[in-house]
Order: structure tokens, then C-alpha cells, then sequence
């Protein structure tokens, strides 16, 4: 982001300000203890902090430039006087990416929304100069952030999008108006929202409210719920899946010990890829036919998914544990769908001679939540036989192990306890999966185990 603070003035059509000198911002900052030189600090007022009182802090960091929503006192800084600190970051967003005018690729999905945004980054970013969310940064105030924060030179925004509720990726698509979208799935994630699955895939379909005419849909077709959106909407689209009917198919998935192959119709050789899970043949897919339409050969798309090494931490991160073991922490977050996709995982890894599922609480499921996690230890009961022993944490997970009867099970109500009988049954040639929603914080029970084995 480049504007001059007069700009910023005449964008946001601002009529109450002081400004002392003309400086260019260069970026923007909502956390005054990470203000630099040419920063422009937006305060927001939350429940407990309000932005407000740490406007001195940011100037005393650096920053060039503060909005401000209350009345201006200070003839010594550059302030500029807003109604509303959302809407000003979210309109100054819009303006850049004018100025930008880069290709925008907007993602959303119940899971899987992440890694395929780092695949498809992985992919497009040999071609092009690129620029992504970071973090969880996928709402209306991390995907504007993440809009100011590209380098003037980029050629392609990949923008995350969330939502727990109806208008939010209305909303999103309005502001970035993107050329491409990508639905990965329709889960249970805030079904406590939209009601049950059917208002998820409304809700994730708003993404494309505001898509460019010539732009392209990309979905997984093997989901009705979409198929139907789709036939009732008139856009581009391509899909893909398993099912013949799909523009894009995946067959002959295998699982092995350094990761995982398959095919697709629109590539003559085997695909390679380090990346584990059924589920990320899939996201491979979506990012294949997205690269396809900015001019990337298939055959080079599937080269550069050999070996990712920039996936967010967390999905399906593989840890060396001990010496001959193994532990995939894949506890950034968790739905019944994506358990069920994370056992099977498990079940189809080969050569470890035990295997542990541990298991947490998955949040924001609704007054179904106790029937979601006992259908989750039902498929486990019902669809494993590899897999040695299952563990649960928390309140409602114990709903996962009550229903699973032909494999060992252990229930802790604390990470605490499970950590200690982690650490004291220990087998060799082992791998452990951690899978739960953010809140249980799994990854503190992993990072101890891995720090007691390096000692």
C-alpha cells in the first residue's frame, strides 16, 4: 500500500482532520506495540480494549499517520477523524486493489480452506507474483489487512474467507469482487449459525455474489447441496471430484509412509504429492483447474505439489517423535467432517506398529452437538480396524469414545491428564493424530511431548 495521507483524506471523504505533513503510508496497523515508520494505526474498540488509548503509543512506535473516532485534540499529529474504523479499512482496501489491479482468488470452505490456499499459492506464486492471507486473517477485518498489506507489485491476491453467518461472504465478495472462487466443502463448521448443512452451502455459496462475469466458480462437484446452487446460478464454473460427471476427476488414491498419489483425467502421469488425506487430492484438484485458468500447464501445476513445505501450522503437520515415531498435529481446528477424514487418515497410514487417535472437543456445532460427536465415534467404530487406541479430551468428546466398542479407549477431561498417560505409554514405531477444535489447544499437549523425547 502506497497513498499520501491526503489521499487516505479524500478516499474516506473526510472533512474533520489535522495534518502536519503530507507523509506516504505505507502500511496499516491495528496493534500500536507493532507500529513503524509510514504506518497508518486504525484503533478499534472491542469489549475490554478500546484502540483508542494506544493512538500515543503508536506515534511513539513510529507510526505516520492514526484514525481516530473520537474528536481531534492534537494539532501536533496527523489524525484524521472517521465514523467508523471498519468501514474505513474495508474502503481503503477497496481503493488499493484498484490500484493494484491484481487477479483475486477467493477461498472459503467448512475445512480445507487454508491448505488450499497454500497450494494454491505454492502453484501459482512460480508464475506470478503473489500474495496471500496469513494466518487466520479471513474475515471483515483480516481479508482488508490482508489486501493493504500486498506489495504494490503483486499479481495475485489469495484471500482466505470465513464466515459464521448469512451476508458475511456477501459482503467479502462485494469488497474484493473476485475473479475466481473456491468452495472446498460444505461441513458442519457454525452449523449453530446457518441451522443445518443446507444453510452452510447458501452461506459459503454468497462468496460468488459479486464474482467478475468472466470469472470461474471451482467446487467440489461430488457435493449436491453446491450441484444445486450451481444449476439455479449463472456462472462459470469447473468441478471437481471422483464422480464421472465432474470437469476435473480424481482416481486410484493410495496413502503411503512419505505421503500420497493419485490421478487426475486432465494429467497423463501419477501425481506425487507429500501432502496426506484423501480430502487434499481434492484441494490439489481445485488448485490445478484454478492455476489452469491464469495459464499454468496441468502437468507443471501437479510438479509444484510434489513437495509443499509451506502449509499453515497445524493442518496435518507431520513431527518426528522419538525415534522411529511419529506425530501429525492436525488440532488448528476440527468438525465432524473433518474427524471423520482425519481417522481415516490414520487408518490408511502403513508400517507403524501402533496407532493412537487422540481426539477433542469440537465447538460451535449447535443443540446437535452431543449427536455429532457420537456419529463421529460410530464411523470410527465402524469403519477402522487398524487403528490400536482412541483417546478423548474434554466435555462432549466423551460422546466419541462412548460409542466406539472394538477398539481401546481412554477419556480425560484435561489435557493435563492426557499428556501424562501420553507420556507414559509410549510404543515404538508409533503415530499419534491430534485432531480437535481450536479452543482445546492440543498443540500444548504435542509440543511437551516432543520436548520430553529431545531430552
Amino acid at each position: 500500500m502506497k497513498f499520501s495521507i491526503e489521499d487516505i483524506k479524500n478516499i474516506l471523504k473526510i472533512d474533520d482532520f489535522n495534518i502536519v505533513n503530507n507523509d506516504y503510508i505505507e502500511g496499516v496497523c491495528i496493534d500500536s506495540r507493532l507500529a513503524t515508520k509510514g504506518d497508518l494505526f486504525i484503533p478499534f474498540v472491542g469489549e475490554k480494549v478500546d484502540g483508542h488509548d494506544y493512538i500515543q503509543k503508536a506515534f511513539d512506535n513510529g507510526a505516520s499517520a492514526a484514525l481516530t473516532m473520537r474528536d481531534i485534540n492534537d494539532s501536533t499529529k496527523n489524525l484524521l477523524k472517521v465514523k467508523d474504523s471498519l468501514e474505513a479499512i474495508q474502503l481503503l482496501a477497496k481503493e488499493y486493489l484498484k490500484v493494484l489491479g491484481a487477479k483475486v482468488i477467493a477461498i472459503t470452505g467448512s475445512n480445507g480452506k487454508t491448505t488450499t490456499k497454500d497450494i494454491v499459492t505454492e502453484i501459482i506464486s512460480n508464475k506470478f507474483i503473489t500474495h496471500k492471507t496469513a494466518g487466520n486473517y479471513n474475515n471483515e477485518l483480516g481479508v482488508p489487512l490482508t489486501i493493504l498489506a500486498a506489495p504494490i507489485d503483486t499479481e495475485v491476491l489469495v484471500l482466505e474467507m470465513g464466515a459464521d453467518g448469512f451476508g458475511q461472504l456477501e459482503e467479502l465478495s462485494k469488497l474484493t469482487s473476485p475473479d475466481f472462487t473456491i468452495i472446498t466443502n460444505i461441513g458442519e463448521s457454525h452449523i449453530e449459525f446457518f441451522k443445518d448443512r443446507k444453510g452452510i452451502a447458501r452461506g459459503k455459496f454468497e462468496i460468488n455474489s459479486y464474482l467478475k462475469k468472466d470469472g470461474y466458480f471451482i467446487f467440489n462437484g461430488d457435493e449436491p447441496l453446491l450441484l444445486d446452487l450451481v444449476k439455479n446460478n449463472n456462472i462459470n464454473y469447473i468441478s471437481c471430484g471422483e464422480n464421472s460427471n465432474n470437469d476435473i476427476i480424481i482416481k486410484n488414491y493410495s496413502l503411503g509412509e512419505n505421503g500420497s498419489s493419485f490421478n487426475l483425467n486432465v494429467v497423463n502421469s501419477l501425481i506425487n504429492t507429500n501432502l496426506i488425506g484423501k480430502h487434499n487430492s481434492l484441494n490439489i484438484a481445485f488448485s490445478v483447474a484454478l492455476a489452469s485458468k491464469l495459464g499454468i500447464e496441468y502437468e507443471d501445476s501437479v510438479k509444484y505439489v510434489s513437495n509443499i513445505n509451506s502449509l499453515t501450522k497445524m493442518r496435518l503437520e507431520s513431527i518426528k517423535y522419538n525415534n522411529d515415531s511419529l506425530i501429525i498435529n492436525d488440532a488448528y481446528n476440527a468438525s465432524p467432517t473433518s474427524m471423520i477424514a482425519a481417522s481415516s487418515i490414520l487408518e490408511d497410514l502403513k508400517n507403524y506398529n501402533y496407532k493412537t487417535l487422540i481426539l477433542g472437543d469440537m465447538f460451535e456445532l449447535g443443540p446437535d452437538e452431543v449427536i455429532f460427536h457420537s456419529k463421529v465415534g460410530k464411523y470410527i467404530n465402524d469403519n477402522t480396524n487398524s487403528i490400536n487406541k482412541v483417546i478423548t479430551i474434554g466435555k462432549l468428546s466423551k460422546n466419541i469414545s462412548d460409542n466406539i466398542s472394538n477398539i481401546e479407549t481412554l477419556h480425560f477431561f484435561n489435557n493435563e491428564d492426557a499428556l501424562t498417560h501420553l507420556k507414559n505409554n509410549v510404543h515404538k514405531n508409533e503415530v499419534l493424530l491430534f485432531k480437535a477444535s481450536r479452543g482445546m489447544k492440543l498443540e500444548k499437549i504435542i509440543e511437551n511431548l516432543v520436548r520430553l523425547a529431545d531430552e
